[in-house]
């Protein structure tokens, strides 16, 4: 029988589009590393005006110093390097032109960046003003431009003086050099740990990337009811601070030092478990069964043990939900009932952690899938008694 692997495809795209994409969220992560390492970056937001639009802090020209970058991300596969010929053939000024009539007089100060695959062409005089922010100044590129966008060269005064063209690292290249990056900002991890830490951002940046929630989304922006068009898909420092806590306290993986406790706010589970009259003991004893559960992951990521089905990891967290939730329900009008639930939690999970745990992930520990469902209630999908409703 012939195997139809061995047929030529008519249309192979798909494949190439997803590389593409995944390239695309490589270059995103670049300004997710900038903030763990503290530079200005503020936040990352994917797929929403341009492929990326990075946020930065303290540029003097910006009266709210906000400087906003709005990036749009073109690969190819030649190895040469980029003329203006290329560029415009690419189509990444379109995307910017219309991006420039969508903020202009908005009051935001921006840039307009072409990321590009690969290297520009230096005897192209017109590709390196552009890479300077001076192809207003470059005759024969303002004409070729206006052009190219079917506009008459005076439309482009206040356009070209925006717009970057930056080389990129190429495919091959873009994950070693982020790898390296994050492993200097984590000089005490292993390699192993470090690329199931850059795994990780990438996933979240993968959900930013699709529009996908993540966990306590809206306590992690930075804004004030952000639009639902923005709010998934925008990385902000605190969206990442655990992240940053296991590259520099790789001991107490999410475990608040005294400062925290007197001067953060309190995570999701803390509130909760006050609003469900827990005692200090057993608050404690949840955010320190959270911690293990994460440190339990991070471990198996970087063995490479972690399965890569979300399907699996999904099964199991629903389990655990309806698991919590029923036993909230049955101490449900009781003076302090949040201790009488996790008690009674820990107990069904000691005495039948198989049930739960299927694959397993959590090697079928009761302490570990109690830690699990602790960081399910601190992505606020059930309580510890309160009044208030959890969703």
């Amino acid at each position: 029988m012939a195997d139809p692997i061995e047929t030529e495809a008519p249309d192979d795209s798909g494949s190439v589009t997803v590389r593409r994409f995944e390239y695309q969220i490589h270059i995103s992560l670049q300004a997710v590393l900038e903030m763990l390492a503290g530079g200005t970056v503020i936040h990352v937001t994917c797929e929403h005006i341009e492929d990326i639009v990075v946020a930065r802090s303290g540029d003097p020209r910006c009266a709210d110093g906000v400087f906003w970058d709005f990036q749009q991300i073109k690969t190819r596969d030649a190895v040469e390097p980029w003329t203006l010929t290329d560029v415009l053939k690419s189509g990444p000024l379109k995307s910017l032109w219309r991006t420039h009539g969508t903020v202009a007089g908005t009051g935001l100060t921006y840039q307009l960046t072409a990321g590009l695959e690969g290297h520009l062409d230096p005897a192209d005089d017109a590709v390196v003003a552009l890479s300077k922010g001076q192809g207003g100044d470059n005759a024969a590129c303002r004409k070729r431009v206006a052009t190219h966008l079917k506009v008459k060269e005076d439309a482009l005064t206040d356009f070209l003086p925006v717009v970057r063209i930056r080389p990129l690292p190429r495919r091959g290249d873009i994950e070693l050099r982020n790898t390296r990056v994050l492993a200097d900002l984590g000089p005490g991890l292993t390699m192993a740990m470090i690329d199931a830490l850059y795994y990780e951002l990438l996933r979240r940046t993968r959900d930013a990337t699709q529009g996908l929630p993540v966990a306590r989304w809206t306590e992690l922006l930075v804004l004030d009811n952000p639009p639902p068009a923005v709010l998934n898909k925008r990385l902000s420092v605190a969206a990442i601070t655990d992240v940053r806590q296991r590259l520099t306290r790789p001991d107490h993986v999410l475990l608040e030092d005294l400062s925290q406790q007197l001067n953060s706010p309190e995570t999701a589970l803390v509130r909760k478990l006050r609003a469900g009259a827990a005692s200090r003991e057993v608050i404690e004893d949840a955010q320190m069964l959270r911690a293990q559960a994460e440190r339990h992951r991070f471990k198996e990521l970087a063995l490479g043990a972690w399965p890569g089905d979300q399907a699996i990891e999904t099964d199991l967290d629903q389990r655990l939900l309806l698991l919590a939730r029923r036993t909230g329900r049955s101490h449900r009008g009781r003076p302090q009932p949040a201790d009488a639930i996790f008690d009674e939690l820990q107990r069904m999970l000691d005495a039948s952690p198989g049930t739960y745990d299927r694959h397993p992930l959590y090697a079928q520990d009761g302490v570990l899938l109690m830690g699990r469902a602790c960081a399910i209630s601190d992505e606020c999908k059930f309580d510890w008694g309160s009044d208030r409703d959890a969703s």
